[in-house]
């Protein structure tokens, strides 16, 4: 009589020791790797999610989720998880999926927001796409090329001596309540014309949900939405929610780098993000570090960040920008976070209490800031009338001290000092008011051929803004031959008659 060849499917199985607020111990499980997503018997459990739709924000909705919990640490003994529903018993069976946490992503996810998970969560609908893993590694040295290509912020203040290239990680630091989520939101918005186009992403981790609210109404408002993606974990979420947000987004994005588009990632904030991961790692009982943080929390926020790049032509040729958010207390950067942070990116924007009390926006404090590329992935045009920027304002910081203790000063220095006074002016700008890098160059030659030497200061931001509406409604022409990098005999002659003629208009008003 044969004999029937039977098979054995052999699962390796966990039992759950120890379990709070979504954070478990497990035993067994001998062969398990980072980040592995764990699972029940059936594989797919259903889990809680925090969304919000154009009614609520705080609506609750119920998903189906199929893992049961991630991997975040293993020993010899047991192995650490944060677990995705809060509701979760004490012994029961957990099995290895073999697989890695990932996320479906498309060009449908443009103009939509998606939780922690990546799931939906604004009512629309679900979301299809193919599979992309969240925990990905960073593109190869050889991989990548030189940033070059400008990344136009419609902020004077950066355009003009913190120029940000495609493919950088620029951070925005200072304490909260100056400016930083604005300067990042303007950014997204000023990417509404952009050639080629850039598509966003930006991430809230742990923000309020009014917060979250308020952006995306602004993204609406202005229309950025066709080419933005939300992904928001608010703090009522779960610690897996949060801690995974940011990773999403940069999985959301990099989807659009491997298709050879230019994508930008803000991280909103990575303060709270490395706090949640904190409050996880003292539930799971590890030794804590500097400032209570684990040790790992340093190559953490390295591996994000290092997937923004500039990849090779043999890649795509694509690019992935990062902006991570980053709160200080007193304007101290020396902390453990802070410095993490700074020594991962390639040049930090930092924002000042003092000139946001004075009514300088953005704060942004030029002395302590950088961009390590600076004027490299500076348009050439704009590079040749702003060059000198940063010396003139620098020269009128000193002269400034000097002038506290001078009764007097020669005409030399008060010629000085008044023009970086105007400086300052110019480079002043409201709330969500954009000036395209193009309108800058316009500006800035106007200010090199004085005509603004002999006006009011109260004047100055006044024929300004004159001006830069003059161009836009009646000189597209100018525009296009800047933006082409052209600036010949003819065009220099147009633009003088133009700033000519608005200043002419502006004193007989």
């Amino acid at each position: 009589m044969p004999q029937t060849k039977r098979t054995n499917h052999v699962r390796e199985v966990g039992s759950i020791v120890s379990f709070y607020a979504g954070i478990g111990k497990i035993v067994g499980l001998p062969h398990v790797f980072l980040n592995e997503l764990l699972v029940d018997e059936r594989g797919e459990p259903a889990a809680i999610v925090i969304g919000f739709s154009e009614e609520s924000v705080d609506s609750r909705r119920t998903q189906v989720f199929k893992p049961e919990a991630i991997v975040v640490e293993f020993s010899q003994e047991t192995v650490d998880a944060i677990f995705f529903n809060d509701q979760v018993d004490i012994n029961k069976p957990v099995y290895r999926s073999g697989k890695l946490f990932s996320v479906q992503v498309s060009d449908d996810h443009l103009g939509r927001v998606v939780n922690g998970f990546g799931l939906p969560a604004d009512g629309l609908g679900p979301i299809t796409g193919t599979d992309a893993q969240v925990f990905r590694q960073a593109p190869q040295i050889i991989d990548r090329k030189p940033v070059a290509t400008p990344l136009s912020a419609g902020v004077s203040t950066v355009d003009t001596m913190l120029s940000i290239g495609r493919g950088q990680r620029e951070l925005l630091i200072g304490d909260r309540k100056l400016g930083k989520s604005t300067l990042a939101v303007d950014m997204i918005l000023n990417q509404k014309n952009a050639k080629p186009p850039v598509y966003c992403v930006y991430v809230l981790c742990g923000q309020q949900t009014a917060r979250i609210r308020d952006i995306v109404a602004t993204f609406k408002e202005r229309h950025a939405m066709a080419y933005t993606v939300v992904v928001a974990a608010p703090p009522d979420s779960s610690f897996a929610e949060q801690y995974l947000a940011p990773f999403v987004g940069c999985a959301i994005g990099e989807h659009f780098r491997d298709q050879g588009k230019d994508a930008l990632v803000v991280y909103d904030d990575l303060t709270k993000h490395a706090k949640i991961y904190r409050d996880i790692s003292l539930l799971l009982n590890r030794a804590p570090g500097r400032e209570a943080y684990p040790g790992e929390i340093f190559s953490l926020h390295a591996g994000l960040l290092e997937r923004a790049a500039q990849v090779s032509d043999e890649q795509g040729g694509g690019s992935l920008t990062a902006l991570p958010i980053i709160e200080t207390e007193e304007g101290d950067i020396s902390s453990y976070i802070p410095t993490n942070v700074i020594s991962i990116t390639d040049g930090q924007i930092y924002f000042d209490s003092d000139l946001f009390e004075k009514g300088f926006l953005p704060a942004i404090n030029i002395g302590l800031s950088v961009s390590r590329l600076g004027s490299q992935v500076q348009p050439p045009l704009l590079k040749k009338m702003t060059g000198a920027l940063r010396l003139t304002l620098s020269q009128y910081k000193e002269l400034q001290k000097l002038a506290q203790l001078e009764t007097s000063m020669n005409d030399e220095t008060t010629k000085k000092l008044r023009r970086g006074e105007l400086i300052l002016e110019l480079l002043n700008q409201d709330k969500h008011e954009l000036i395209s890098w193009q309108s800058q160059v316009v500006v800035f030659f106007a200010a090199q051929n004085g005509v603004f030497d002999d006006l009011a200061k109260e004047q100055w931001k006044s024929v300004r803004d004159l001006l830069i509406d003059v161009l836009n409604s009646r000189y597209p022409d100018i525009l296009t031959s800047i933006s082409k990098g052209t600036w010949h005999d003819g065009v220099e002659k147009q633009v003088r008659a133009l700033v000519e003629e608005v200043k002419k208009d502006f004193l007989s008003s």
